[in-house]
């Protein structure tokens, strides 16, 4: 079984880097790229240390590459078939209000919250055939749905399917609770015994976000990766971590349960 394990929260880890708050500024993580270019590059490091192989870029590609090719002298011979990747971030529209908005779904690959604007990126990735992406949605907690109210699994199935042959490499979920990863991506891979969809899940802690207060901690939150073998089950291949996930999840949890 092939499993691509993905970094965490790059704000989580950012943070421990520059001891300031990340939240709360109009450029988010974004800033620290003018005002602390080398916590951007040690966060990047650090995820790269945690034996993530692919490397999700959320900000700038010249640090991100730094940090690989760096880490590629670190460990020279002492890693087998190490090939680190690094994979473009593309958010919905509402986060760049940085209010919360991208989770009411109101407007038309990451964090997607409606059908439509799904629909749109299919469409674009269309004009780029070469092109490949992951499409990974925003759901409502406790539901069978997106956050706009449409059906997950009618909507994955739909973009997997009327995407360009190959050119979804994974469909899935991201900064949601790790207990509503399952319900939501179990019955995907039950159509067709003749399709296999390869899913990506990487959630957040668990806990709770507030626009006004900040994340919340939720003590009956059930450490996610006591979830990853039901998920590997059902068909995930990409996995990783959202929202305060940092790098030492990915070393301890991920890394450890997916790859012998």
């Amino acid at each position: 079984m092939d499993i691509k394990i993905l970094d965490g929260g790059f704000g989580s880890q950012l943070s421990t880097h520059v001891g300031a708050k990340i939240d709360g500024d109009p450029l988010w993580t974004a800033r620290f790229l003018a005002t602390n270019p080398n916590a951007v590059y040690d966060t990047h490091l650090d995820f790269l240390r945690a034996e993530e192989a692919i490397k999700l870029l959320h900000k700038a590609v010249h640090l991100a590459k730094a940090a690989v090719n760096d880490y590629t002298k670190e460990i020279k011979d002492n890693v087998e078939n190490r090939h680190t990747m690094i994979a473009g971030s593309c958010g919905p529209y509402g986060a760049s209000l940085h209010d919360g908005s991208e989770y009411n779904g109101a407007y038309a690959l990451e964090t997607i919250p409606c059908y439509q604007e799904a629909e749109a990126l299919i469409e674009l990735l269309k004009e780029y055939p070469n092109v490949k992406a992951w499409l990974s949605f925003s759901c409502e907690k406790g539901t069978q749905n997106i956050v706009d109210g449409s059906n997950f699994q009618e909507v994955v199935l739909h973009c997997y399917r009327k995407a360009l042959p190959g050119q979804i490499i994974a469909v899935g979920v991201n900064c949601i609770a790790p207990k509503d990863v399952t319900p939501l991506l179990r019955n995907v891979n039950m159509g067709s015994a003749n399709e296999f969809i390869p899913l990506i899940a990487y959630p957040n802690s668990g806990e709770i976000y507030s626009p006004t207060e900040g994340w919340i901690k939720n003590e009956s939150c059930a450490p996610f990766e006591s979830f990853i073998p039901e998920w590997l089950e059902l068909g995930v291949r990409y996995l990783g971590g959202c929202c305060r996930m940092y790098a030492e999840n990915i070393c301890y949890g991920l890394w450890n349960m997916c790859i012998p």
